[in-house]
This record gives structure tokens, C-alpha cells and sequence, in this order.
């Protein structure tokens, strides 16, 4: 129940002095009580109510309708990925460092979507919840040639996301080992076409933009296909293998 409060002790005293023909004129009392605040909640109270401590289960089920498998359309998945990149990165989406971009469509959607996390302390229960799930299975939507993949990311990537992009905290770089091939390589080409890592309040952005600036477009989809294929999460199977028959098997298969 909400509470109210305390009326001053002679506006009370008052208040209970009144006769049957004053009664008429209570409702115009306590309506001016109300208007100057006398009555009504106080600031404090309003407060705690707005920060009614939510459940794990209440704030994870509101981040996994877009950061899950359940939709068609969605953001990228986030299981088993550093607690400190995902807290990192909502707290630059709540703060407008990151999402304000509106040709950058999906993050200017997650700058809106973020504020549904009322407090610091539910940007910690979203990050320590995804961070401690299970890697999920991913579709290999991105092809490219290993070998050029892999001189490339040897020369200009492993210095910061380590040698089997495992990520290294020192240089705030995150692991690249949870990332979908067609999440990582929207990032890629959004950092190399400005519509990522140009805010002066995000220095790991600016420099990642930096490093991807004089990349290719074929060089990019090397790098990710090499790293998706080589460090990233277990390969799923795609609609086509889960979905279509297999081909009949003919006698010369047999033999």
C-alpha cells in the first residue's frame, strides 16, 4: 500500500474540529492539501516504487525476445559472451554513447530497447546472466577463403583479440568466439562505413573503426568466415539441411 505523508498536526487537529456544516467545504480542503504536496507521496517513495527490485527470470525474458532463437528477426545472440564487453556495451546503449545513430538502424532500436533496464543493477543481472549460458549453436552464413582469413587476422587482428580471438581484457578487446558470421561481419562493415566507433566517448569503438578502415570488402568476409569456421561457436544446421530430404539413396551409392 502506498503511503502518505503525515499531515501537520494542527492541519489535523482541524480537520477532526469541523462542524456538520463545515463538512461541505472538506473535499475543497483536501484538494488544496494535495496540490501543495501536504498529502500526497513523497519524492523519496515515489522513487522506491519506480525501483522495485525485478526477478533475473523478469529481466532476461524481455533481452531474450530479440537476443535469442525465437524470433525471425533479431539482434545477435548473446550467450557465453564476457560479462564485462555485455555490461560494457549496455551501459554505453543507456547512456547514449552507442545507439543514437538512426541510419544504424538495429542500434539505434537497441538504444531504445535498453532502457527497459531500469538500473545499474539490472544491466549486471542481464551481462552475468548471458555471460554464464551455454554458447548456442550457429548457422555458417559467411563464406570466404580460410587461407586469406587467416594471414589477415594473424597480421592485423590476434595483437588485441588474441591469438585464437579469445579476447584479452587488458585491451579491453572482446572474444570474437561467441559471435555469429552474419552479426560479426554487420559489425565489420559498419565500423568500416562510420556507422560504428565514431563517438569520442567510445575510445575501443574509435580504434576498432581505425583498424577496418582500408579493409576490403572481400577481405572482411575472409577474416570472418576464418574466424567463425576456426574459433567460433559449435555450427548449427541451416533450414535447408534441417528441413529438405535427404536424396534418395540409389543402388550405385551402395555399391
Amino acid at each position: 500500500m502506498r503511503s502518505f505523508a503525515l499531515v501537520p498536526t494542527v492541519c489535523v487537529a482541524k480537520l477532526i474540529e469541523v462542524t456538520a456544516m463545515q463538512k461541505q467545504f472538506l473535499p475543497t480542503i483536501l484538494g488544496i492539501c494535495f496540490f501543495f504536496g501536504v498529502c500526497s507521496p513523497s519524492a523519496r517513495e515515489g522513487s522506491a516504487l519506480e525501483t522495485v527490485r525485478r526477478s533475473t527470470e523478469s529481466i532476461v525474458t524481455e533481452c531474450a525476445i530479440c537476443h535469442s532463437t525465437k524470433e525471425a528477426q533479431r539482434g545477435p545472440v548473446l550467450h557465453g559472451m564476457d560479462a564485462w564487453y555485455l555490461l560494457s556495451q549496455i551501459q554505453k546503449f543507456h547512456d547514449g554513447t552507442r545507439g543514437q545513430n538512426t541510419d544504424n538502424r538495429s542500434e539505434y532500436l537497441m538504444g531504445i530497447a535498453v532502457k527497459k533496464l531500469r538500473n545499474k543493477r539490472e544491466m549486471n543481472v542481464a551481462a552475468k546472466w548471458f555471460a554464464k549460458q551455454k554458447p548456442m549453436p550457429a548457422i555458417r552464413t559467411v563464406a570466404g577463403d580460410a587461407k586469406s582469413g587467416a594471414a589477415l587476422y594473424a597480421s592485423r587482428c590476434a595483437v588485441c583479440h588474441g591469438d585464437k580471438a579469445e579476447g584479452k581484457l587488458d585491451t579491453a578487446s572482446p572474444s570474437l568466439t561467441k559471435l555469429e558470421g552474419w552479426y560479426f561481419i554487420d559489425q565489420m562493415r559498419k565500423f568500416r562505413n562510420g556507422q560504428r566507433g565514431q563517438n569520442a566517448l567510445d575510445p575501443g569503438g574509435q580504434v576498432m573503426a581505425a583498424a577496418v578502415s582500408d579493409l576490403t570488402p572481400h577481405q572482411i568476409s575472409d577474416v570472418v568466415a576464418y574466424v567463425v569456421d576456426a574459433f567460433g561457436p559449435p555450427e548449427a544446421p541451416s533450414l535447408r539441411q534441417r528441413f529438405l530430404p535427404l536424396p534418395l539413396e540409389t543402388n550405385s551409392s551402395r555399391q
